[in-house]
């Protein structure tokens, strides 16, 4: 007589193993979200360590108008220039480069790991929907959208406003892959100023909220104020 498993026993073998996938997948996708976090934050050190020593250099922050973008050449066009990651488009990847090229203050620009390879942008909170050109971590500098630019002349009145009321800041889109901003200036839409708060893994681990890291001083202050002043741990706009 044949020995084998009864009907009831593999069922009894089928429900621990999916007993045991329900509780394991969970936690591990939660670890890969957790591991993104800190490659994300780690990113953002080094990346700050560049425009650290740029600014010992050449005594001001990188610009967010990349090098090899239409306005740095012409006067006018788009402030992005060809994107480190993917051929034939722009890229904010592209305002990194002043710290790459002619010296590497940093061996290579970072990819956001919470934007879609696939989809290639973070997505807006307005729409949901990808916004053009932000395939790679957002880096916005305080004097360059300031009166005191040389650069886009003397009309813009955000000063420290898109920079958390620092000199620069970097915004990761974080596990909700949505780049608010880091909430942006205050006159940004009610979606915006609520998607772009700091992200807090107690919410729960995919959650609402962008990474921002900022530096240097507090920026040239005029018309529009800052969603979240960063510096100062203040909210202009309650979102």
């Amino acid at each position: 007589m044949r020995k084998a498993f009864t009907l009831i026993e593999l069922l009894i073998v089928v429900a621990i193993i999916a007993i045991l996938a329900a509780i394991a997948v969970p936690n591990f996708l939660e670890a890969q979200m957790r591991a993104k976090v800190s490659r994300a934050k780690a990113d953002m050190r080094s990346l700050t360590t560049g425009i650290e020593s740029y600014c010992v250099d050449n005594n001001c922050y990188p610009p967010i108008i990349a090098p090899n973008s239409p306005w740095r050449l012409t006067g006018s066009g788009n402030i992005n220039g060809n994107s480190c990651f993917y051929a034939g488009i722009t890229g904010i990847s592209s305002r990194f480069v002043w710290i790459t090229t002619p010296i590497a203050y940093i061996t290579s620009v970072f990819q956001d790991p919470f934007i879609n390879s696939t989809v290639k942008y973070a997505l807006s909170a307005d729409t949901g929907l990808p916004i053009t050109d932000y395939e790679c971590y957002d880096y916005v500098d305080a004097r360059t959208l300031s009166q005191q630019s040389s650069f886009l002349g003397t009309s813009q009145m955000r000063g420290y406003a898109a920079c958390s009321g620092a000199s620069w800041h970097i915004v990761c889109a974080g596990p909700d892959r949505v780049n608010a901003f880091g909430g942006g200036q205050s006159n940004y839409t009610a979606a915006v100023r609520a998607a772009g708060v700091d992200y807090d893994p107690t919410n729960g681990t995919v959650s609402v909220g962008d990474i921002v890291r900022f530096g240097g001083p507090a920026g040239p202050k005029y018309t529009l104020l800052p969603t979240i002043d960063r510096l100062q741990n203040i909210y202009n706009a309650v979102p």
